[in-house]
């Protein structure tokens, strides 16, 4: 395998050089406690290169990252980050190539397609996959056969099922969606109704009639009174039994597990049924810049962790991920979990999205902060994407 070399200098400072690889991580709650058990369990294979989990908050790991990454200094071996952020973090030079891969088992065939597609940039390898967090659908069993019988006979619910939904159980004080991340429902919808992330130029573009017709219908489902004022507490609301649909992450399992009545987990709201697009995250492991030399021996100590990895994913699975990793699939163990069926599932897996487009975190973020003011009509739709499209394409220069 070829040596990576870094850029700058060869001068003392960093983790490059020590006899550990040291990864950031800004996984917290209990897929933080999950994780830690995996790399403990891969230290106890003595490797040569024993991994030291670091975990963070996101606001607090970013600001980290940023600051240590442009410096070159004091920076972590790893990063274990979004599949959105690897373009961003890479347009601001702050990632190495993984270029020591070349006869590892480290390769697109090992990997499930999209999750392999969404570290590279240019051509180039700059993330291997971790595990898949997506934005899925659980749902209220008792109360679909209540309010919708048969909605869920084929496993997927349209908007117009969740507004039937919403008429029905409005009177006894119910709702039928939730939209406790904007952002997530965003982007699914946003793609489900035709829209491309990507204009003429190359670059992103979001003011559009597709990101009004989003909103449009977010705002009906609001003022119609079937949408959870303001996304507060959906979790809550879902365990006691006042939501019927809710969006979530697959993350969220854990807190899902501690419902009293039927649930079922399945694909998000579909614009159109007969073509599905389900969106979901691919987190990657990134080389961080560092201003000392790794050894060529350390470098080959991470391929062999991320080779490690592929058959090891298991724990992590239980807070509700899916494998990225071809290996992890025929687990019997995680067959059986509620999420294997985006996997497992063929037409599940041809519409799994990878979100890794160069500048959508940059949309995904004002989306989150804006969002609710486009759906209660406190700001114009179309002025306000103008705004966002404005926001992303100045910090993408």
């Amino acid at each position: 395998m070829a040596a990576l070399t870094a850029c700058g200098s060869k001068s003392n400072s960093g983790n490059a050089t020590s006899d550990e690889i040291l990864l950031w991580s800004q996984t917290t709650g209990p897929d933080a406690e999950n994780a830690k058990k995996t790399f403990d369990a891969y230290n106890a294979t003595d490797p040569k290169y024993k991994v030291k989990l670091v975990t963070m908050k996101k606001d607090t790991f970013n600001a980290k990252l940023a600051t240590a990454g442009r410096s070159g200094k004091d920076v972590p071996d790893l990063a274990w980050v979004a599949s959105e952020e690897v373009p961003t973090w890479q347009s601001q030079g702050l990632l190495n190539e993984w270029s020591n891969l070349d006869g590892s088992k480290v390769t697109e065939d090992a990997y499930v397609p999209s999750a392999w597609e969404a570290g590279q940039v240019d051509g180039k390898q700059y993330g291997v996959p971790g595990i898949m967090g997506t934005w899925v659908m659980y749902y209220n069993k008792d109360l679909v056969d209540k309010y919708v019988p048969g909605a869920m006979d084929d496993g997927i619910v349209s908007f117009d099922e969740i507004e039937k939904a919403g008429a029905a159980a409005k009177g006894d004080g119910i709702y039928s969606y939730a939209n406790s991340w904007m952002f997530q429902n965003y982007d699914n919808l946003y793609l489900q109704m035709g829209g491309k992330w990507l204009g003429d130029s190359g670059k992103i573009s979001v003011n559009n009639e597709t990101s009004k017709k989003v909103f449009e219908e977010f705002a009906k489902l609001n003022k119609d009174g079937y949408m959870l004022p303001q996304g507060q507490d959906a979790t809550k609301n879902f365990l006691n039994g006042k939501l019927i649909f809710m969006p979530e992450g697959t993350w969220s399992l854990s807190n899902v597990k501690k419902a009293t009545f039927n649930w079922g987990e399945t694909f998000v709201p579909q614009w159109d049924p007969s073509n599905i697009i389900q969106c979901s995250g691919a987190d990657q492991f990134v080389i961080i810049r560092s201003k000392t030399e790794r050894p060529k021996e350390k470098l080959d100590g991470m391929v062999d962790l991320m080779t490690w990895l592929q058959s090891n994913q298991l724990e992590m699975l239980k807070s509700g991920a899916n494998p990225s990793s071809v290996a992890m699939l025929e687990n019997e163990e995680y067959a059986k979990m509620p999420q294997a069926f985006l996997l497992k599932d063929e037409k599940a897996r041809d519409a799994v999205n990878v979100i890794a487009t160069p500048g959508l975190s940059y949309v995904n973020s004002e989306i989150d902060t804006r969002g609710w003011d486009m759906i209660q009509g406190k700001a114009d739709i179309t002025q306000t994407m103008n705004e966002i499209q404005q926001v992303a394409e100045q910090k993408t220069k």
